[in-house]
């Protein structure tokens, strides 16, 4: 009898225990200027405007996930780039980046 007791309490933490996402996924455009890349952790640090309508941010510098291997792929320290934060609930990322560096 001790057997499903002890399964059924495995089954209810571990359900507990997953994330649901309750929101849709909002996105704001961002604007700025690559500070740094982090190979490691797929993030890069971003010198940004304003982003309006999302907590009143302001414009700072901070490091962002950036999920896409291929937006990822593009990114280098000093280029100036564009796209979209897409935020949910407490999670947010960069993507569909687009690299505005002017060529000489």
């Amino acid at each position: 009898m001790r057997k499903p007791a002890l399964a059924i309490a495995l089954l209810i933490s571990a359900c507990s225990n997953h994330k649901v996402t309750s929101t849709a996924v909002q996105r704001y455009p961002i604007d700025g200027v690559i500070v740094r890349v982090n190979q490691g952790e797929q993030t890069a640090t971003i010198q940004h405007k304003a982003i309006p309508g999302w907590h009143n941010m302001g414009a700072m510098t901070m490091d962002y996930p950036i999920p896409s291997k291929t937006d990822f792929g593009k990114l280098h320290s000093g280029d100036h780039i564009t796209g979209t934060v897409f935020v949910q609930d407490e999670e947010f990322w960069v993507g569909d980046i687009t690299d505005d560096t002017k060529q000489p």
